[in-house]
């Protein structure tokens, strides 16, 4: 029992010496104020409550930005995405409908879908920038959407 407790002295000790040097001058956060934008070291109950306040909307983000919205669009209608946002078609029959050389991600195939090309249900699409791409409604179709869009009429 007494080299039980003189490893744990020890260990305690060790921790200490690294905690101190860390902080006391030999560590990355020798400048730092614990806590400060500058502390390299993080928590997990920092963490925790970082994803919290963002999931809340008080981080900057809103919640909604962590959420699908169904979505519908009626047949001959483009959905039109903004830069990073999301899109899984999940009923009806769509196309890729790309203004310019560039296709939109899909990455449940690893591939670019170009203008024209079939969408196939529950692929998993990003739009990369803002530029009119989006998808087609061939028929009258149902996504989810992640992020900015919007549902305009192009004949």
């Amino acid at each position: 029992m007494k080299i039980l407790r003189k490893g744990l002295y020890l260990a305690g000790l060790c921790g200490a010496v690294l905690v101190g040097a860390m902080f006391g001058g030999g560590g990355l956060g020798a400048n730092a104020n614990p806590g400060s934008p500058d502390d390299p070291l993080v928590t997990r109950s920092y963490v925790a409550q970082a994803i919290q306040q963002a999931m809340a909307g008080q981080g900057g983000e809103t919640a909604e930005a962590f959420i699908f919205t169904p979505v519908q669009v009626l047949a001959g209608h483009v959905i039109l995405g903004g830069e990073g946002t999301e899109m899984i078609l999940r009923a009806g029959t769509a196309t890729a409908h790309v203004p310019g050389p560039d296709g939109i991600v899909n990455t449940t195939a690893g591939a670019d879908l170009f203008h024209a090309h079939p969408v196939v249900l529950n692929h998993y699409l990003i739009i990369p920038r803002e530029d009119g791409r989006g998808i087609r409604a061939v028929t009258d179709t149902w996504f989810l959407v992640k992020g900015d869009f919007e549902i305009v009429f192009i004949p």
